[in-house]
Formats: C-alpha cells, sequence, structure tokens
C-alpha cells in the first residue's frame, strides 16, 4: 500500500500505549490524527515530539462517550488534506466492578468507550471509503481494534469492563463481514503489557511469572503485530493473543486484585 498522504486514527494516543503505536507509525512513514480527551497537554506533547521526528500528525479531541463528539472527530478526520485509510481503536475504559455490584452508569460508560465509539468509527470509516474508492479507486481501509486477552481467560472480576470487551471481539467479527467490501478489520488481544496506575514493578512483573510462558505480551511485539496485520492484505476478522498463554491457564481472581 502506498502510504504517503494516508491517514491513520488512533484514539487515546496521546500517551502509554496508543502513544507507542502514534510513534512507530509515524517512523514507517504514516500521517497519523492523535485522539485524546482530557489529554491535551499530552496529546500537544505527543504531536510536537513526532513533528521533530519528521511526521505528519494533527490531534483531535472527543470525548468518546458523547455521540456528537464522535461526529466532530469524523468531519475532522475527513477534512484533513491526506486520505483516512486506517482506525485503530485503542481507547478503552477500565474499572472494577463485579456481577454483583455494577452500576447502570458503569455498564453504559464502559460500552460507549470500548464498543459503541469503535462501532460508530467503523462504520464511519467504512463509509468515508466506499466513497473514495467511487472517486479515485483507492484500495481498502483498515481497522486494528485492541482487546483484552482477559475475555479468552475469563474470571469474574472487572464484569463490565470484560462484558464491553467482549462485545467488541464481536464487532470485529460482525464488521469484517459486513463491511468486506471496503475494509478487513482485525484485533490484537493483548495480556498485561504496561504497567498500571499504582502497580509497582514486583508485581508487574509477578503477574508474568503466572502465565504459561512466564511472560506477556510487550509493547514490541504489538507493534510488530501492527504491521503484520496492515500488511497482510488477507487477514480479516482474526483476533491476534498475546499473552504467554494466560488464556489457556487463567487465574480465578483478577491478578491485579
Amino acid at each position: 500500500m502506498e502510504i504517503k498522504n494516508k491517514t491513520i486514527l488512533v484514539t487515546a494516543s496521546a500517551k502509554r500505549l496508543g502513544k507507542f503505536i502514534a510513534t512507530d507509525l509515524i517512523k514507517k512513514g504514516w500521517t497519523v490524527a492523535i485522539h485524546y480527551n482530557k489529554s491535551k497537554t499530552s496529546a500537544e506533547e505527543t504531536a510536537n515530539y513526532l513533528f521533530k521526528l519528521g511526521g505528519q500528525v494533527s490531534t483531535h479531541q472527543a470525548d468518546l462517550t458523547c455521540n456528537s463528539d464522535i461526529e466532530k472527530l469524523v468531519n475532522e478526520i475527513e477534512a484533513l488534506n491526506s486520505t483516512w485509510v486506517g482506525l485503530i481503536n485503542n481507547a478503552g475504559y477500565f474499572n472494577y466492578d463485579n456481577g454483583t455490584n455494577f452500576s447502570v452508569e458503569e455498564l453504559n460508560r464502559h460500552m460507549s468507550v470500548n464498543f459503541i465509539a469503535p462501532s460508530l468509527l467503523t462504520k464511519a470509516l467504512a463509509n468515508y471509503t466506499m466513497k473514495i474508492k467511487k472517486q479515485k479507486n483507492s484500495s481498502q481501509g483498515f481497522v486494528i481494534n485492541i482487546l483484552d486477552a482477559k475475555i479468552f481467560g475469563l474470571n469474574p472480576d472487572y464484569y463490565t469492563y470484560t462484558l464491553s470487551k467482549q462485545a467488541m471481539y464481536g464487532l470485529t467479527k460482525m464488521s469484517a463481514l459486513t463491511y468486506s467490501s471496503c475494509l478487513r478489520v482485525n484485533g490484537i488481544a493483548p495480556g498485561i503489557t504496561l504497567l498500571a496506575p499504582g502497580q509497582d514493578q514486583k508485581a508487574f512483573e509477578k503477574s508474568h511469572k503466572k502465565n504459561l510462558l512466564k511472560s506477556s505480551s510487550t509493547v514490541e511485539e504489538i507493534l510488530n503485530t501492527i504491521q503484520l496485520i496492515i500488511n497482510s492484505k488477507s487477514m480479516t476478522g482474526h483476533v491476534t493473543v498475546l499473552d504467554g498463554g494466560a488464556h489457556l491457564a487463567p487465574p480465578r481472581r483478577d491478578v491485579g486484585l
């Protein structure tokens, strides 16, 4: 695929994993649209860093629980002086609850960020790609959903979060089928990759030792898998699990508890 002046929207890419993804894409020559919600300072710092690397970058604020914000985000991406070809649904809301104490508010927030927003953005890219194909005879677009290996090795913790990521898994399959004429849709389900807020290095390493391979996903592995998906023209509807085998022998309780 010719990547000059081709934009990939990466949600929640001001910091953490999203920043790593955006940086790697810039190094590969892509144009990147950085999305953020409340992390304006981090988004600007990331954009300035990527600009210094010679990258073409734009920043876009949107609350992914708000449909009007999602529409605004789509309009901004479509108005860029480049062709929108890719979407990486990296944004995620993650909060603890269980099956006996979850609230409607937490269920709605998890589903809004982790399922509804990716669904709407995928539909928007599909519609845009079909329109562009008629005008420019362009190639297929692609979507990569960042899921969680937890959905393949269930335990009762993080109840509504897990439900929302299960829904995202279904979205990956259904949208790959529905939009096959214009999009390839795949997913990556990492294990514990970065330290959680408040987690120390010792607890982080201990969680990895419980896996079959005594390790978990790394940022580098996720970036390599993203490139594999982008470059594999026959791959769609597939979810790659990177968790050191944890899904084959899942813990009875979440490792963070």
